[in-house]
């Protein structure tokens, strides 16, 4: 399980490199991709592999927007790079190949479940970042 969170924030701090996180923000991306993975791997036992996808996806993005206003950073810095991990590159591309070599009911079984887990990321995002704002707005309306 170390190996395995070591490769979801190795995989996060990546590409908060390439898209040019600041450098203080690095580890606090990193754990939030290997905290997701983590997520991910031990909830789709329980829950399946859409259902761990979405339950870390929310986790990811609730952690992205508390680290976004304790560290006073826009939240894609943490968002983006935690997600990257839980995002079905290798099912698109078992979809792809699929297609290419005509075999359709494989490649269409693939699609579904390509657009499922793409589905589950973007659900749990969306999710977590209404209740985030709704939280928020509630306690500014209070003031």
């Amino acid at each position: 399980m170390l190996v395995q969170a070591l490769i979801g924030f190795m995989g996060a701090i990546t590409f908060a490199v390439i898209y040019r996180a600041p450098t203080r923000q690095l580890p606090y991306a990193g754990m939030v991709g290997a905290l997701g993975w983590i997520i991910c791997l031990t909830t789709r036992e329980r829950w399946g592999e859409i259902g761990g996808v979405f339950v870390a996806a929310t986790a990811v993005a609730f952690c992205s927007e508390i680290l976004a206003r304790r560290r006073r950073q826009p939240v894609l810095v943490f968002l983006i790079p935690g997600v990257i991990p839980l995002v079905p590159g290798g099912p698109a591309y078992l979809t792809m190949l699929s297609f290419l070599q005509n075999d359709y009911a494989e490649a269409l079984v693939l699609l579904v479940s390509t657009g499922l887990l793409a589905g589950a990321v973007a659900a749990g995002i969306i999710i977590a970042s209404s209740v985030s704002r709704m939280y928020s707005r509630a306690k500014y309306v209070r003031r």
